[in-house]
């Protein structure tokens, strides 16, 4: 695993630089090499021409995802938490690791491909796009997890101020964001821009994590904790593994 060069931060972030301990799961998903096959690709690019990718993954079950495991959750968590929001959850390959460490884990998706898969996971599922609605059922938490949601929906501003508004005092909010920043919105069979901007496009990761931080985390209110660096996998045909850079924000509500 790749480590934050703390040199290249402001000195304010620096000192908030702590790394993600070795995880079994992602190093185990990091080796194996069993993906879907030729037929369930072909039906992929099909589906794509006509829904968003992850509708695509949902109805197909393909392109299964690694970033946390348990020791990583229990890691950033900090403690046992009672509940767990854990929004754009997908089809629950990141989710199901929290289960050792929160008594009750509510989840919600745009896709209802993807819904359909978190409840056959057992988890509560809203479909729903917090940006725009929060459903008065949902109550509030002690731990929301933004995991790679950020950079793939319309409005991420409004969805992380939405998010801090559920967190209970005393309450963790987990993001974490591939850097560089390349946000983009799935929309039918293609992409188009999101309706507001996210900061990260820097030159390298450490200078679009500080302008993650500074212009878009902290002016919402997140009261910065902890940084750290992760990878975040995802297996495609014949078991072939991808690999991104994700930071890790850990934080506060103001």
């Amino acid at each position: 695993m790749r480590e934050l060069r703390r040199e290249r931060l402001p000195a304010r972030l620096a000192r908030l630089v702590r790394p993600l301990p070795e995880d079994a799961h992602v190093e185990a998903f990091a080796r194996e090499r069993r993906g879907h096959g030729a037929v369930r690709a072909a039906l992929h690019g099909a589906l794509r021409r006509v829904v968003s990718d992850f509708d695509a993954d949902g109805l197909l079950g393909t392109h299964p995802m690694a970033l946390y495991g348990e020791a990583s959750w229990r890691d950033l968590l900090g403690e046992a938490r009672r509940r767990l929001l854990d929004v754009g959850a997908g089809a629950g390959h990141v989710t199901v690791h929290a289960r050792a460490v929160v008594s009750e884990i509510v989840t919600t998706e745009v896709s209802r491909a993807l819904a359909r898969r978190l409840r056959r996971l057992g988890f509560a599922c809203h479909v729903v796009d917090l940006a725009r609605e929060v459903p008065p059922a949902l109550g509030r938490f002690d731990a929301i997890a933004l995991s790679n949601v950020l950079d793939r929906c319309e409005r991420p501003r409004s969805l992380l101020c939405a998010s801090l508004r559920l967190l209970e005092p005393g309450g963790v909010l987990v993001a974490s964001v591939p850097l560089p920043a390349r946000p983009h919105v799935d929309r039918g069979g293609g992409t188009v821009d999101p309706d507001e901007p996210l900061p990260g496009r820097g030159e390298d990761f450490e200078a679009s994590l500080a302008e993650l931080v500074e212009g878009f985390f902290e002016p919402a209110g997140l009261v910065v904790t902890r940084l750290a660096r992760a990878p975040y996998l995802s297996r495609g045909r014949g078991g072939a593994v991808r690999a991104l850079d994700a930071a890790v924000i850990v934080g506060a509500g103001a």
